[in-house]
């Protein structure tokens, strides 16, 4: 899977507060219907290339920076899913230990399990330390979230606020905290907005 050509460099990133204590990786289910990464990857991660996770008092919001138009079933999500794995573990320079996500949110709302909580993800340059990343499938450069995945995204964010007592002003996304343009324009706006109404607090 080859992904969209790399995005401009935003303005330079937010000054990012001290966060609380991370609190230890929880071991219950995440969210309901949470799909297994073993339903898609076709390798396991390299565990030596990463950190222990050790906690978590943060979460990032992400795109894949991919067009998802052609994602007509989870079957279509799986391929792509595993390709973004491998373009991952296979890039030069600092190839990844696996997929650089935690979780991923596809079209039709599905969450999908991507890298082990175990272990820090590789989502946010230097930024990655007791770091949530979460990753909307699509290119909100260009296109919009769908509904369906926004509400999941509102859903998702707020149990994980809740399961690792996270207040809003440790939920950012990719470009507040790193030189990216990432999640997006219209992905930004959204958070924007979600984060300035309180919504997530109340999903």
């Amino acid at each position: 899977m080859k992904p969209s050509a790399p995005e401009p460099i935003s303005a330079a990133p937010i000054t990012v507060p001290t966060p609380a204590g991370p609190v230890p990786i929880q071991t219950t289910p995440a969210y309901r219907g949470v799909i297994p990464r073993s339903s898609w990857a076709k390798a396991a991660p390299i565990v030596n290339r990463s950190h222990p996770m050790q906690g978590i008092n943060r979460i990032t919001i992400h795109h894949s920076a991919i067009a998802s138009d052609s994602l007509r079933s989870q079957a279509d999500v799986a391929r792509m899913l595993d390709g973004i794995r491998r373009e991952h573990m296979t890039r030069r320079g600092e190839p990844f230990a696996d997929i650089g996500y935690h979780y991923i949110i596809d079209p039709s709302g599905r969450v999908w399990e991507g890298r082990s909580l175990a272990l820090q993800g590789a989502h946010v340059a230097s930024n990655n330390e007791h770091n949530l990343g979460i990753m909307l499938l699509g290119n909100f450069q260009n296109q919009q979230p769908t509904n369906a995945a926004t509400s999941t995204l509102d859903g998702f964010v707020a149990a994980q606020m809740q399961r690792y007592r996270i207040p809003v002003g440790s939920v950012y996304t990719h470009q507040e905290i790193g030189k990216s343009a990432c999640p997006g324009r219209n992905l930004q706006r959204y958070m924007d907005q979600t984060r300035s109404r309180g919504q997530l607090a109340r999903a």
